[in-house]
């Protein structure tokens, strides 16, 4: 992972800031020293471009990534590397002063990092942060989550992303830790939301599905009826997912059905759809 990192990071990174990198981990591969790692983890600000994503990656895991975090992330594996003791005090030491930045970078890493049953605590810390960026780097396209939260943290994790409108897709294991009690919030959330004359996002529906009694079943017939088409595809991925539940609803929705059916409308679709939605939006 390291050396994808770095060879990405060559593709369009200074090529001076790419050796200083080479050359740190190097030697710190070879002795590893606290400070040195510290004022290097610094650094990265004074030799790569803050403003600018990494390009040329296959990987999904570094889609937006900006420079800074990935040169972060490459030192953070040669952290990894260390005795136990090392590596809790040096990642922790390094927390409790990071900025923003510094903290995408950390909790990024968490999924590539061991002893990873002592990250928990700050990783569930982390995601009370009302910066939306560093929520994602521990929500979004990281695995760690679905591996080490409890039911209790998950779901706290799913309604916040449901609350500040992030894009659920992106949550690994989204459909294998659904649950009911993340069932029952998400429909008290959206009964508080349509009594405020507001909404909620589609994709909160796919937690939802698998746990259907009459409250749940009244609120996917409600979305059935909406004249947002994102809402009746959410409807008719549900539908879909309930065998003989919700019969009455399969002629309203037999379109959306039939895309279903044809492979043009999943749950990755739909949510790729709302942030494409929510992207334009914030450029408006």
């Amino acid at each position: 992972m390291r050396d994808t990192l770095i060879d990405t990071l060559a593709l369009s990174a200074d090529a001076d800031a790419v050796s200083w990198l080479r050359q740190t981990l190097s030697e710190l591969s070879e002795n590893f020293e606290k400070r040195p790692f510290y004022y290097a983890f610094s650094g990265v600000s004074r030799r790569f471009d803050k403003s600018a994503t990494i390009q040329g990656s296959d990987e999904s895991l570094f889609e937006g990534w900006d420079k800074y975090r990935a040169a972060r992330v490459a030192l953070l594996l040669v952290l990894a590397e260390q005795e136990k003791e090392t590596f809790l005090e040096t990642f922790f030491a390094v927390l409790n002063t990071a900025d923003i930045r510094e903290q995408i970078a950390l909790f990024s890493a968490l999924q590539w990092m061991p002893h990873q049953e002592e990250l928990v605590e700050p990783a569930v810390d982390g995601l009370r942060s009302n910066i939306v960026d560093i929520f994602d780097a521990i929500a979004l396209n990281n695995p760690f989550p679905q591996k080490h939260f409890t039911d209790e943290a998950w779901n706290q994790m799913v309604l916040k992303a449901i609350f500040i409108t992030r894009p659920l897709y992106r949550i690994h294991g989204i459909a294998d830790r659904k649950n009911q009690l993340l069932a029952e919030a998400i429909s008290d959330l959206a009964h508080e939301r349509w009594a405020a004359g507001r909404v909620i996002t589609p994709e909160a529906w796919r937690s939802v599905s698998g746990f259907l009694d009459e409250r749940h079943g009244n609120d996917i017939r409600k979305i059935a009826e909406s004249e947002n088409s994102d809402d009746r595809s959410a409807a008719a991925l549900v539908v879909s997912e309930s065998g003989n539940d919700l019969e009455d609803l399969r002629e309203t929705l037999a379109p959306e059905l039939a895309q279903i059916d044809s492979g043009e409308l999943t749950w990755h679709t739909l949510g790729q759809t709302m942030e494409e939605k929510l992207v334009r939006k914030s450029l408006t």
